[in-house]
């Protein structure tokens, strides 16, 4: 099955949002206190897959439970962020390479 255009915006905005939480916890690495989010949207999105139903275009953003804080009370893990934001890069192409695909199909269907 073939990802239609609102799941993959629905990607796209997952990890636009998840982009951004992970600058923001790069960018705030040495403050103290601070606590570290994430963005969790994969699985509602097989759900809405899998169920047949248009996925929510929001992904939740939480807190993360199993980073400890160090002394000063601030739980970034700067290097598993840096690689979360290279991982989160890669697939952010893939899915606009999806998206050119998907318009590609329609651009051929349309001039037949």
């Amino acid at each position: 099955m073939e990802p239609t255009i609102d799941v993959l915006h629905a990607a796209l905005n997952g990890l636009m949002a998840r982009q951004s939480v992970i600058a923001n916890n790069i960018a705030n690495a040495s403050t103290p206190g601070f606590k570290a989010s994430q963005v969790s949207f994969e699985a509602a999105l097989r759900q809405a897959m899998q169920a047949g139903t248009a996925p929510a275009t929001d992904p939740s953003v939480v807190s993360p439970t199993m980073a400890a804080p160090n002394q000063d009370g601030n739980n970034v893990n700067l290097e598993g962020e840096t690689l979360s934001l290279a991982e989160t890069e890669l697939r952010y192409q893939a899915m606009v390479d999806a998206v050119n695909g998907q318009f590609q199909v329609l651009n051929t269907s349309i001039q037949g």
